[in-house]
């Protein structure tokens, strides 16, 4: 990026601060008003303001990473402990069945192939952990059965499931190698392993070195975990691992372990993943082309009703069945799967590997993505009051 992009990044991201002071009374998400932000200065003609995918995704994935780093790292056991069950068969069994289900409608109402629309059903599969925790505190709601933390923990968790989908997908389109659903079966068991083992190591490492060392200037710990944490995702990435899966563990590690400075450490994280937000989905916005939206908005609008009045419902009531829990909760969880910036940067893989109808995927998952931050953003409390689940 040269200094006049730089220059538009920053002011974009300071204006979009401004507005989302006052628009958050009104449970706007702050991924739609700074995407918003990017869409504005338009990206189209003989002279595109903004066409960097390869750059994007780095830096969304180095965002992200750093995001769901510091949703483990600020989420203690006690929180969740009661919704762990619900909350991982959700976050990947019910990513699972969404994805199919999306593939599979999509295949007959698109012009994608079934392998196309099963890359489309993973890519909007999951819920925005942003997002969902955005709305839910500034709404100050306090939802019975522990729907919050489910939500929570749902969304938390659910991207890495999502985005190994989205790996394996476009290895399917991309590799003409044979192999057969072992290897892909490998390649999945592997992202999950790999990574979650070297965040496991790593978080014991640091037990030991906080037991043994003390850090004398205060302001040098949550660097050094900044550093940690990067070390951690790129060799977990590097060794054939997942690097949110890696990103998500280790913060949950350290997260729920004493050692000294870590309320300076909670607090530089919460600082650095607002600018990682804010950043990503100003970027984000400003890779999207307008002109291209409109045209792909005939073919997105049917998977997207779809996606949020079956797909997402079923995936929720099958993903519920080991679980007794009330119905009207399981209601609600089937309607709120808000989708932020995470699906846009998993729909940038395909179009950067050079996949079949990459840029029509990309597109209709934009276009989903800003239909559900509206249509969910804005019924929240709408939908939970008419459930009964306010307390």
């Amino acid at each position: 990026m040269d200094n006049i992009m730089i220059l538009t990044v920053s002011s974009l991201i300071a204006i979009a601060v401004l507005i989302y002071n006052p628009a958050k009374t009104f449970g706007v998400p702050a991924a739609l008003i700074f995407i918003l932000a990017g869409l504005f200065m338009g990206n189209g003609g003989n002279y595109p303001a903004f066409n960097y995918p390869e750059e994007t995704e780095f830096l969304s994935q180095f965002a992200l990473s750093i995001i769901i780093f510091t949703g483990g790292f600020q989420t203690p056991f006690s929180r969740i402990k009661s919704v762990v069950g619900e909350g991982l068969v959700l976050a990947n069994f019910g990513v699972l069945v969404t994805a199919i289900l999306v593939g599979v409608f999509a295949s007959f109402i698109t012009p994608l192939s079934l392998l196309e629309g099963m890359l489309l059903g993973a890519i909007i599969s999951s819920t925005d952990a942003a997002a969902t925790y955005s709305i839910l505190e500034t709404r100050k709601l306090k939802l019975k059965y522990n729907t919050g933390r489910a939500l929570e923990m749902e969304s938390a968790t659910n991207d890495p499931m999502a985005m190994i989908l989205t790996l394996v997908f476009c290895m399917m389109l991309g590799n003409s190698e044979t192999g057969g659903f072992f290897k892909y079966a490998i390649y999945f068991g592997q992202q999950l392993l790999v990574g979650g083992l070297s965040a496991l190591m790593m978080g014991l490492i640091l037990k030991q070195i906080f037991k043994r060392m003390s850090f004398r200037e205060e302001n040098l710990k949550p660097i050094f975990l900044l550093a940690i944490l990067l070390v951690t995702t790129l060799g977990a990435d590097i060794l054939g691992g997942n690097i949110l899966v890696a990103a998500f563990i280790l913060g949950l590690m350290l997260g729920n372990t004493d050692f000294k400075y870590k309320k300076t450490s909670r607090s530089f994280f919460s600082t650095l993943s607002w600018l990682a937000q804010a950043t990503m989905f100003v970027i984000l916005g400003l890779q999207i082309f307008p002109n291209a939206l409109m045209e792909a908005f005939g073919y997105a609008w049917l998977p997207a009703l779809f996606l949020f009045f079956m797909a997402r419902p079923v995936a929720v009531l099958v993903s519920y069945l080991p679980f007794r829990q009330p119905f009207n909760k399981q209601l609600f969880v089937s309607w709120i799967g808000i989708k932020g910036a995470t699906p846009i940067v998993f729909a940038l893989m395909p179009l950067i590997l050079g996949i079949p109808r990459a840029e029509l995927i990309f597109n209709i998952t934009v276009v989903v993505v800003i239909f559900s931050m509206i249509l969910h953003g804005f019924t929240l409390e709408l939908v939970a009051k008419k459930l009964g689940l306010l307390n």
